[in-house]
Parts: structure tokens; sequence; C-alpha cells
């Protein structure tokens, strides 16, 4: 029994009714603007200096970008407020997991920012930690040299 051209209508009608609830309840989703996107962990320049750092120190823990917030505290929330958003480069840890260095890496974009790094340091040392900064990769022999002193 063929179809009238009525039948016809209406089903193309139910079907772009069907799409069109469909988009509507779910196209948001697929359709909908991200808010959060992946990034590499650490810059190229970083990556060279991690493959040093685990060649030259395979006895020791090599930790990327660890928060100020794991390696210092204050009882004082000013003080907590000054670092709580930074980052250090990496932190070289012992065998026992003992803090034995942070490195920095100082790229081009460092460039005016020496009395920020000044101050980063600062409350690293006053924490009682060696903070060490580099603008190259150092040779494995002036890393054993820095760390081991």
């Amino acid at each position: 029994m063929p179809f009238d051209l009525h039948q016809i209508l209406f089903l193309v009608i139910g079907c772009i009714a069907s799409v069109a609830l469909c988009i509507a309840c779910f196209g948001q989703h697929l359709f909908r603007h991200k808010n959060y996107y992946a990034k590499p962990v650490i810059t190229t320049f970083e990556q060279k200096m991690f493959v040093q750092l685990i060649e030259v120190f395979p006895q020791h823990h090599v930790l990327a970008q660890v928060a100020f917030s794991a390696l210092i505290t204050s009882k004082q929330f000013k003080y907590r407020a000054k670092f709580n958003r930074k980052v250090t480069d990496f932190v070289i840890l012992d065998k026992n997991m003992k803090v034995i260095a942070i490195i920095e890496l100082d790229d081009p974009s460092h460039l005016g920012k020496e009395q920020q790094d000044a101050q980063r340091d600062a409350m690293l040392d006053q924490a009682g930690y060696r903070v060490l900064r580099y603008t190259d990769i150092p040779s494995g022999r002036e890393l054993r040299k820095d760390i081991q002193n």
C-alpha cells in the first residue's frame, strides 16, 4: 500500500522534530565550549633538564612542577597566600625522600623578573632549602658539583 503525500510529509516532519529534540537535549554536551584543556606538564626546555637530572642522579628521585605548598608552610595565612600558587621546576630527593636541592630553570620568560625570582628563592631558603638556578642545561659534571656542595 503506497504512502500518500500527507503521510510522507508527516514522517519527514516527525524525523526533523526528533533530530531537533535530540540536538536540544544532547547537543549542548557535544557542542559546548570547553573550559579545560590538556597541556604539557613541562616545557621542551624543562624536558631536556629532566632527562639530564635523571641521567646524572639515577640514585635520586627527580620531581617536576612541585607546588611550594608541598615544600613550605606557615602558621599565618598572609604568608601562605604569598606562595600558594607558586610552583618550582624540579626537586631532587635522596633515597630517604629528603630534599637535596630545588632547581629552577630561567628561560627568557624570566627576564625582568629577577626580583620575583629572588623573593621566591628567599622563601625556600628560609625554609631550609638550597635553590639552584640555571639559564642553560648544565653539564652532568656541573650538576654533580653543584648538588654535592
